[in-house]
């Protein structure tokens, strides 16, 4: 009876042991975007950067991708004080996929020093003077297509900004 017992006691944690499931795994999706930002002055290109790099995607929900290329510069806040600014790019990105195409969801952060010929510091001192442009957009992009998403003016010059995205899966 002892052996019957033990026999039963066995077959019903077996048979729990199958009656569960098997965790499953997250779907992954990679994506790599590409920025491509020009700058244009009286109409003519005078500079041009790409920055492309892997956005992600885990069971639909998109998982934000940054990229910074800058510079921290020293500004004097008082006497033998300073803090240090990051100058330079900043994108957030992230893509969802929706019917065919990507929907790219992503804001830009660009600042440079101001040119000598846009103006001294109002205030004095010799801090630099800092330009800053900020675009935030949400764009339905076809894969591997270019898609024009940003046209800004420089307020201080004849210079325009155009910013374009690229987005493929690459799984």
């Amino acid at each position: 009876m002892k052996r019957v017992l033990q026999f039963l006691l066995m077959m019903g944690c077996a048979s729990m042991l199958v009656a569960q499931e098997v965790p499953k795994r997250p779907i992954q999706k990679i994506y790599k975007v590409s920025f491509l930002i020009y700058e244009l002055e009286d109409g003519k290109k005078i500079n041009e950067r790409t920055y492309s790099f892997p956005v992600t995607t885990v069971d639909g929900s998109p998982r934000d991708s940054h990229i910074r290329v800058g510079t921290r510069v020293p500004v004097t806040t008082g006497e033998k004080q300073f803090q240090y600014l990051d100058v330079g790019l900043n994108i957030d990105c992230n893509v969802t996929e929706q019917a065919d195409k990507f929907l790219v969801s992503s804001s830009l952060d660009i600042s440079s020093f101001a040119l000598p010929e846009q103006g001294a510091d109002p205030r004095g001192g010799g801090n630099p003077v800092l330009r800053n442009v900020r675009e935030s957009f949400t764009t339905l992009v076809s894969p591997g297509k270019t898609a024009p998403v940003a046209s800004i003016d420089d307020i201080n010059s004849k210079k325009r900004l155009l910013v374009e995205v690229t987005a493929t899966r690459i799984e």
